[in-house]
């Protein structure tokens, strides 16, 4: 696909109290939300039920069981799994026996979760991306339209390393297809993975997120949330029929991305990194109707 595109990027869910426009909004959380949500894909899930908090999962869960379905609850408040949780938010507790068993979940987390219904407001298509699929997460959106908007869980409500750094990973492959016209948040995630480090896992463990995990025992989940585009897996927001939303993968399988080998070669390039495009004038653009179902936020009276 060609043309001239634009970028946006929201540091943290809860910056803002209504999401700037785009075609499509991408929500990304490295540690870990958005990586356990594409690893569930990559192992056979099917379904998977983002809440806000565990009294709503714990809920759901209830209701689910009475449709008949085997729904597993699994998330994390400040990393830990809460009291009656199947499993936390680590990838790699998930495996394919435990998935073809259960092939519904429910999430609840800090902030993964939080962003992904934020952006479900804003009222358009909704992606879940993470470092290890931001390439095929693109090329979906693309399909959909020219404005991304990238959604960054960030830590607190505020900034996070890692979550930036994905979000410029997309920029850059973003305006390797045309020019792209960006704003300053856009710049500046592009800006730190222009210059990150040759290894990507050391980068990450930085962060200041990155350090916690590794406090409290979940350190090994690091390295495989950098696995860069190690999967095709896109999750996308959409809604049962009981209007609650759900992720279902619209793309890709367990089988790395085919892109994943130039992209790691592009990796450990020393040349250096392509300059981004000059920021021009916003051009207008007609909104593409979605046919997907998504939540909107009540106006208030």
């Amino acid at each position: 696909m060609s043309g001239i595109f634009e970028a946006d990027v929201v540091f943290s869910c809860g910056e803002d109290k209504y999401l700037p426009v785009a075609d499509v909004w991408i929500v990304i959380d490295v540690l870990r939300a958005t990586t356990v949500m594409t690893r569930w894909f990559e192992l056979g899930g099917t379904e998977l039920y983002p809440v806000r908090t565990p009294d709503e999962a714990k809920k759901l869960v209830l209701e689910l069981r009475e449709r008949g379905s085997s729904p597993l609850l699994m998330g994390e408040v400040n990393g830990i799994p809460p009291e009656g949780f199947d499993f936390g938010n680590s990838p790699l507790e998930l495996n394919y026996e435990l998935i073809q068993n259960h092939y519904c979940g429910v999430m609840s987390t800090t902030n993964g979760t939080v962003a992904l219904l934020e952006a479900a407001s804003s009222g358009s298509p909704v992606l879940a991306a993470s470092l290890r699929n931001a390439s095929s997460v693109l090329d979906y959106a693309l399909k959909i339209g020219n404005r991304i908007g990238l959604l960054c869980s960030g830590r607190k409500r505020r900034p996070s390393w890692e979550d930036t750094l994905c979000a410029g990973s997309i920029i850059e492959e973003l305006s390797s297809h045309g020019e792209t016209l960006m704003t300053d948040s856009a710049k500046i995630a592009l800006s730190l993975w222009q210059n990150r480090s040759d290894d990507l896992h050391e980068y990450v463990r930085k962060s200041e997120h990155a350090l916690y995990l590794e406090h409290i025992g979940y350190g090994e989940d690091i390295a495989f949330c950098c696995e860069y585009n190690a999967s095709s897996v896109v999750p996308m927001l959409t809604s049962d029929k009981k209007e609650h939303t759900i992720l279902r993968s619209v793309s890709g399988s367990a089988r790395p991305y085919p892109k994943a080998q130039e992209a790691m070669k592009k990796l450990e390039s020393s040349e250096p990194p392509k300059k981004a495009d000059p920021f021009e004038e916003l051009l207008s653009y007609t909104h593409k109707p979605s046919q997907y179902f998504f939540i909107r936020k009540k106006e208030s009276k």
